[in-house]
């Protein structure tokens, strides 16, 4: 029995709801001809996150015989906003994050508490000539982070600027434990 490939789902979780938001608002008074192709490509890999850093996510966007880079740029949690987030994060993932997932409980508490994601001063820009605001390179650009954060949480938190390793950590295991990272192979395996 052959298995169709299911489309990508786009904003499953909170975390990524938010990035969908800013090109799927709730209010919206026409369609927009543009999603359906921007998401197109996404699900056709045209999009690759070219790099992610503290402050902003850049994507290059292959549309046709043409390739452009769109950069999704938000402001850095401010060090007293760092300290709060690490705080909810620490009452909730007792074990670390190491995984890449968080609970959608923490996503909760940080709009709660006016620490967004995804905040409104989020901006975009993109190296085509396009009219359009946003343009189709930054609205799939807009969906592939949102697929990435459905998919990794914590990456919503690191491009803020929230060190999640401040949160896992020795001090997280059991006493008898220890992390596999403090072994040395040499010594260990002889």
């Amino acid at each position: 029995m052959a298995i169709t490939p299911q489309p990508a789902a786009f904003g499953s979780t909170p975390w990524g709801k938010d990035w969908i938001r800013r090109v799927e608002p709730i209010a919206v008074t026409r369609p927009n001809p543009m999603l359906p192709r921007a998401r197109s490509l996404v699900r056709n890999d045209a999009v690759a996150v070219d790099h992610n850093k503290v402050g902003e996510f850049r994507c290059v966007v292959s549309a046709g015989k043409k390739s452009e880079t769109a950069v999704l740029s938000l402001p850095r949690y401010s060090a007293t906003e760092r300290k709060s987030v690490l705080r909810i994060l620490a009452r909730h993932t007792r074990g670390g994050a190491t995984s890449g997932d968080l609970p959608d409980e923490v996503h909760a508490e940080l709009i709660a508490s006016k620490l967004s994601p995804v905040p409104d001063a989020t901006e975009a820009s993109c190296t085509c000539s396009g009219r359009i605001d946003p343009c189709l390179h930054v609205t799939a650009a807009t969906y592939a982070v949102g697929l990435i954060v459905d998919q990794m949480p914590t990456s919503a938190l690191a491009v803020r600027g929230v060190d999640l390793s401040a949160t896992s950590g020795p001090a997280d295991f059991p006493r008898r434990w220890m992390s596999i990272e403090s072994l040395d192979s040499t010594a260990f395996f002889g």
